[in-house]
């Protein structure tokens, strides 16, 4: 029987941006992947938007599937999110691997990553990218970015994975920052790997953030390499 693996998407994105990898993983792994609310039209939920409420999204996620103590693939906003579920409940978690995911979380890095995030700024700048939204999202794209961005501003007030609570989560983490992305620094993923009681550290060689230009072939074989 082969083990569980449960793939998470980033900001913005949904399950199916993710299918590539999922296509590579699955003969060695039984591959599963949901959609957080607000993305790949879904509702948003009652209970607010962010990473808290996509946690426990997740939980409940492992529960109904008797998933607990699979590993978890997240992808950016994906890792962050079965990051915090592992410090707050453990027992749900196996291993832990992350891609691109931001750690460096304060005023100034929200305001970099927030300020070119106003749709109607985006219709006129990047219409193929907001196209690509909207076909993704369906017709509350728009919504979903402003939530986004809401979410990173709160995040660079009041960061949710401090160093102290990195240290408070003994799951096996394996920490991938691609050496071409350039909206994560080595110095971050490194200091959040050392801050993990088993946490270690991967550099992807020519490997830039968007997962749509992600080698997927070189990233299953790292992923099923940890994730044995």
């Amino acid at each position: 029987m082969k083990k569980p693996l449960i793939l998470l998407h980033g900001a913005l994105g949904q399950k199916s941006s993710l299918k590539d990898l999922k296509t590579s993983l699955t003969s060695q792994r039984e591959i599963y992947s949901f959609n957080f609310s607000g993305h790949g039209g879904v509702s948003f939920s009652d209970d607010g938007f962010g990473i808290e409420v996509f946690a426990d999204e997740l939980a409940k996620f492992i529960l109904e599937n008797n998933l607990a103590k699979a590993d978890i693939f997240g992808y950016s906003m994906g890792g962050y999110v079965a990051l915090y579920l592992a410090s707050i409940h453990p027992e749900l978690i196996g291993s832990i691997t992350t891609l691109g995911t931001k750690f460096d979380w304060n005023p100034k890095s929200a305001d970099q990553e927030t300020s070119r995030m106003n749709p109607e700024v985006m219709k006129e700048k990047i219409p193929v990218y907001t196209n690509f939204l909207s076909e993704t999202h369906g017709k509350n794209w728009e919504e979903l970015v402003y939530q986004t961005a809401g979410m990173m501003l709160e995040l660079g007030e009041s960061p949710i994975l401090t160093q102290e609570i990195l240290s408070t989560i003994n799951t096996s983490v394996n920490i991938i920052r691609g050496d071409q992305d350039h909206m994560i620094t080595e110095e971050e993923s490194i200091k959040a790997s050392a801050a993990l009681p088993n946490g270690v550290y991967l550099t992807l060689s020519e490997t830039p953030h968007p997962i749509e230009k992600v080698d997927i072939i070189k990233l299953a074989e790292e992923l099923l390499k940890y994730c044995k």
